[in-house]
């Protein structure tokens, strides 16, 4: 039995990134378990520990890209006590990441904790733009501040956003969400030419 459970479970990890589902699970179960619900336009946060399994070639700091593994559990988190999550369930929609841009800042030292603020900085009829940061615990310093794109598939903007406390009132188009939206047509635009 116990040979039958480790090839099972060796299986799992061989075949899926099995950390990355127990830590989605465990994050929008700590949520659910120890924050309330909140509305459009909060701030949501969560914490991260910098350990061996992030770091780069050198040792020292955190690796680039689990960076952005840490932005899907935060915008899980988001996603899940705005109740943005269960609108798109319900929908049968689904959102899809369109693009990021990620400024460094100072790079997050071995073993520092670390927190990732979520808040929904604007949106249209379908796409979220969602601005993350990450803040080290100890100076309080943003090391890292994130801009990403949403694609919303299959639901519009009103029916996500419905019995959402904060949705009805659209804020404006943040001027660096502009230029970033200039400069990702200019990219698709060239891509286009070569195609």
């Amino acid at each position: 039995m116990f040979c039958l459970i480790a090839s099972i479970v060796a299986l799992a990890y061989i075949f899926w990134d099995v950390n990355y589902f127990l830590r989605v699970a465990f994050t929008i179960l700590m949520g659910r378990l120890c924050q309330k619900k909140c509305g459009i336009n909060d701030t949501t946060t969560i914490y991260g520990f910098c350990t061996t399994q992030d770091v780069d070639i050198f040792l020292k700091h955190m690796n680039n890209a689990r960076y952005v593994r840490e932005l899907d559990f935060a915008r899980f988190h988001f996603y899940d006590r705005t109740g943005i999550y269960a609108n798109i369930k319900e929908a049968k929609g689904h959102v899809l990441q369109g693009a990021s841009s990620i400024r460094y800042r100072r790079t997050i030292p071995i073993f520092s904790a670390y927190k990732i603020e979520t808040k929904l900085v604007y949106w249209d009829d379908k796409t979220l733009f969602i601005e993350q940061k990450f803040i080290t615990t100890s100076d309080g310093f943003v090391r890292a501040i994130v801009l990403s794109r949403q694609n919303l598939l299959d639901v519009d903007s009103e029916r996500l956003f419905r019995d959402i406390p904060g949705a009805d009132a659209k804020p404006e188009c943040p001027e660096e969400i502009q230029h970033w939206l200039q400069a990702i047509e200019i990219s698709s635009a060239r891509l286009r030419k070569k195609d």
